[in-house]
């Protein structure tokens, strides 16, 4: 289990890596195609694409494969508590990793912390709530209940036309839900915070909230240009800012902004063409991801199972003692009713190959209690051997043997099988 988590964490942090590439090197060049909104919305390729890879493939059953690498393990000589010393690596991996996810969420949630206490009194105002300092806002604070919060200064520091414009800054923001889209790429950082991808593109992402969050407020109001950049200018925020919110730090790139504000509003077909190429790299990304996910092997249960209406098939516990061709092995496999299981073990001169394959039912219910049936064919290369079918008692140890004169084709097997609860 803990090697599976693992391993679908790496899986998962590669998909984020290289989509992070892909959104940087695509991200300017669609934004200058069809402005900053089209830019900002290439960040959903991101949760799209996790979300892909939680989505279920086709099953299918390969037990060959599985019950091989016991078999092999135990006829190599390999002993249990090697196996056990190699799985503690995955597990101490998956402590570093989330004890470094929990220390990245404490730091963020103190830095808030920070950040609210700084605000101090607030005192609510035509709307907006007015911070106790100067060098507060204008936020957008708050994950059920978002509040636009401005300094203390706010009405002596900025115009009327620009108060009137930053608050309708924030509003687009509350209405876009941009706190909560901070809030799960925080959780990213946090789940994956040694990945320095992750956390160059929370910069980016950021700012291209903030410049679709402009090129909104600019449609609105076109002939406000010139005073909405004054209003950026004038916005100073020294205060470290919260990752959990949206605000006007004067640490974004305030020239790329202020020339964002100048470009004009993309044409029709220059926004249909930029929607296309997204709606492209959405699908193409998902399906990658989806597609990277191992495809899950499973057994599955019978057609009379399915037929009969019966939710489950039983599963058995199945506990071999092979000895062919001068190797002994006992592996254990577990397998469901009606499905082929299949062990197979490699002669010690390498030129020989047994399959034993067999198949449990179980016995009539009304001839016998608690019994199963096994069907086996058992082959030496190509050759079938033996087809033997046999009744046992769950918990009773059945036995099979054949001896031949040239004792090429010798084997004993000793099965025990009982029910997985």
């Amino acid at each position: 289990m803990i090697s599976n988590f693992l391993q679908s964490s790496i899986l998962a942090c590669l998909v984020i890596s290289g989509l992070i590439v892909l959104i940087l090197l695509v991200r300017n060049p669609l934004r200058k195609l069809a402005g900053a909104s089209i830019a900002y919305q290439l960040w959903a390729v991101l949760p799209l694409s996790l979300l892909a890879m939680f989505l279920p493939h086709r099953q299918y059953l390969d037990m060959a494969e599985k019950l091989q690498a016991p078999a092999n393990q135990l006829i190599s000589g390999t002993t249990l508590l090697e196996i056990q010393t190699a799985s503690v690596w995955p597990v101490m991996m998956v402590v570093v990793w989330l004890t470094g996810s929990l220390c990245a969420s404490t730091l963020c949630v103190m830095q808030h912390r920070h950040f609210l206490r700084r605000l101090g009194k607030l005192t609510e105002s035509e709307g907006v709530y007015i911070a106790s300092d100067v060098d507060t806002g204008p936020a957008l604070a708050g994950c059920f209940r978002p509040k636009i919060i401005v300094p203390a200064d706010f009405y002596e520091r900025y115009s009327d036309a620009e108060q009137a414009l930053i608050i309708r800054h924030e509003l687009v923001h509350k209405g876009r839900g941009d706190v909560i889209a901070n809030i799960l790429f925080a959780l990213l950082q946090c789940l994956f915070w040694f990945n320095p991808l992750v956390h160059v593109a929370a910069r980016y992402f950021r700012l291209d909230q903030e410049l679709a969050c402009d090129a909104s407020v600019i449609a609105q109001e076109p002939l406000a240009r010139r005073t909405y950049a004054e209003a950026m200018l004038k916005t100073q925020l020294s205060v470290t800012p919260s990752a959990l919110a949206c605000h006007w730090p004067s640490r974004h790139p305030l020239k790329e902004r202020i020339m964002q504000l100048q470009q004009n509003n993309p044409s029709k077909l220059k926004r249909v063409v930029a929607y296309a190429v997204l709606s492209c790299i959405c699908g193409a990304s998902a399906y990658s991801a989806w597609a990277s996910t191992p495809v899950s092997a499973v057994a599955t249960s019978t057609q009379s199972d399915k037929e009969a209406g019966k939710p489950d098939a039983d599963s058995y516990s199945v506990a071999m003692d092979i000895k062919v061709a001068g190797i002994k092995s006992s592996p254990r496999v577990i397998v469901r009713q009606g499905t082929q299981a299949r062990v197979a073990i490699q002669s010690e001169d390498g030129h020989a190959k047994w399959d034993f394959s067999f198949t449990l039912t179980p016995a009539p219910a009304e001839q016998y209690k608690n019994a199963v049936t096994i069907d086996m064919v058992v082959k030496k290369g190509d050759e079938v051997i033996a087809k033997p079918k046999l009744i046992t008692g769950l918990g009773q140890q059945a036995k099979l043997q054949k001896e031949t004169p040239d004792k090429q084709q010798d084997f004993d097997i000793a099965m025990t099988a009982s029910l997985v609860k």
